[in-house]
């Protein structure tokens, strides 16, 4: 498994890490920094001074927006954080929807990577603030709780509270799984495999009977043991304490997985943290476009979708499913075979029954490739005629729990876009795409090719 560490060296041997070496304090700076940072596509961020004992990242599991250029694929730093560098977008998704998960009896411990005991208060870590007057945030970390011998961790999003405590937001089954234990400890600075299994296990499955109880991830992931948990080995700081309180929740701005699960507020008394040396430490700049926690959703959503579809007929029409962060993961779209006549109605139906997450489904044709959203734009308003092809349900449909145009918990109107060929239509009917191939004579495109090739240019590669 690729750890948090060496995913960093990754990047920077890819060009993909800018190193900020000038003084960017943890208080609103750094975050404002970040918030610019993915607004304009730029790389992943470390900050190496930023006044707290670690250092700060941001953007490590973002990517660019195919909106902003046609070429780059948003998923490309996951791809390399979940070692999947190879794979293309649909062999990633089934890589991420067959939850590779293992049981505690099942993982080897290891060794914890050398850490360095410091004081119990987390404010000397120096972690972020995202607005004015603000508390210092956790995010993209997991806590992880023992239980009649099991381990099962959860994601975290909360902030330091007082000198020694943590308030954080967590799946409300999470808690209720936990019991009477109340032992837990918080990481940070965590690969991406983890962080994938946290929010398989707890923000997918709505109810509490079918959560999964694992304290294992996507891949080969050390882990050790701590006072009888089960926690990643390789994290860059581990906050170790005990569940003081339980309530109703935790103000603040909320991380995207939130909106797709009941949460609480816990918290947690730190009694012992350890770091590594030189610890560095991802945040996100939440409420900002294009955060790593909108990959990270976006991904794990589209994965169980993905896995639930292809399985609900007995046989597996759809190609691929994206949930585009270009759109906040309001739209959903969907490449599939049209088994039969009224077949996009009942996929359309079905997705809408299995994530709350978005209010608009975009069929599109099995052939259509996923790393071009400008071509899935184009065939909405090519294919799919308004009148005909864009069906709005009754407004008596739920609110979507992502987008941010209603938060009044009115129920509104739900809309799927079937931009597919009618599986009745005959071929001769269907128009053929247009490509260099069939648009041209072959002595054209031999002759063009060889100017091309005079030319010496060299394409560049989105990774």
């Amino acid at each position: 498994m690729i750890s948090f560490r060496d995913h960093l060296r990754i990047l920077d041997a890819n060009e993909d890490l800018l190193t900020v070496t000038e003084h960017v304090h943890w208080d609103e700076e750094t975050a404002a920094v970040a918030v610019e940072a993915l607004k304009h596509d730029c790389k992943g961020l470390r900050f190496t001074s930023t006044s707290g004992e670690v250092d700060l990242a941001s953007g490590i599991y973002a990517g660019h927006a195919q909106i902003s250029s046609r070429t780059h694929q948003p998923w490309r730093r996951l791809k390399k954080a979940l070692d999947r560098e190879g794979d293309d977008y649909v062999q990633l998704l089934e890589a991420v929807s067959r939850r590779n998960t293992r049981a505690p009896d099942h993982i080897v411990l290891e060794e914890p990577a050398a850490t360095i005991k410091s004081s119990s208060n987390p404010a000397s870590l120096g972690l972020p603030t995202v607005e004015p007057n603000g508390r210092q945030l956790i995010t993209l970390g997991l806590i992880a709780v023992e239980h009649e011998g099991m381990t099962s961790w959860a994601p975290v999003r909360g902030a330091i509270h007082r000198r020694s405590q943590l308030r954080l937001s967590v799946p409300q089954p999470f808690i209720e799984w936990c019991g009477d234990n109340r032992q837990a400890s918080i990481s940070l600075g965590i690969a991406a495999a983890p962080l994938v299994t946290a929010l398989q296990g707890w923000t997918l499955d709505r109810t509490t009977s079918a959560v999964p109880k694992l304290a294992a991830a996507l891949g080969e992931t050390a882990v050790v043991d701590i006072d009888g948990r089960t926690v990643p080995a390789d994290a860059e700081v581990r906050l170790d304490g005990s569940i003081i309180d339980v309530n109703d929740g935790v103000s603040g701005p909320v991380a995207v997985w939130e909106r797709g699960c009941e949460t609480v507020g816990v918290t947690v008394e730190v009694e012992a943290i350890a770091t590594r040396e030189d610890p560095v430490v991802p945040f996100i700049p939440l409420g900002a476009p294009l955060t790593d926690d909108l990959h990270l959703t976006a991904l794990v959503e589209a994965a169980e979708l993905y896995r639930r579809i292809n399985g609900y007929w007995g046989v597996s029409p759809v190609s691929w499913i994206r949930l585009p962060v270009e759109g906040r993961l309001g739209i959903c779209l969907v490449s599939s075979e049209i088994l039969y006549s009224g077949f996009e109605w009942q996929l359309a139906n079905v997705l809408f029954s299995f994530s709350d997450f978005f209010d608009k489904v975009l069929i599109l044709d099995e052939h259509t490739e996923p790393d071009d959203l400008a071509r899935a734009l184009d065939d909405m308003w090519v294919k799919a005629h308004p009148s005909n092809d864009w069906i709005f349900s009754d407004p008596n449909a739920p609110a979507a729990s992502i987008p941010r145009y209603r938060r009044d918990g009115q129920t509104g109107s739900r809309l799927y876009i079937n931009a597919t060929w009618d599986p009745q239509w005959d071929e001769e009917y269907i128009a053929p795409r247009v490509t260099f191939q069939n648009s041209y004579p072959e002595d054209v495109r031999e002759l063009s090719l060889e100017k091309w090739s005079d030319l010496n240019l060299e394409e560049k590669s989105d990774d």
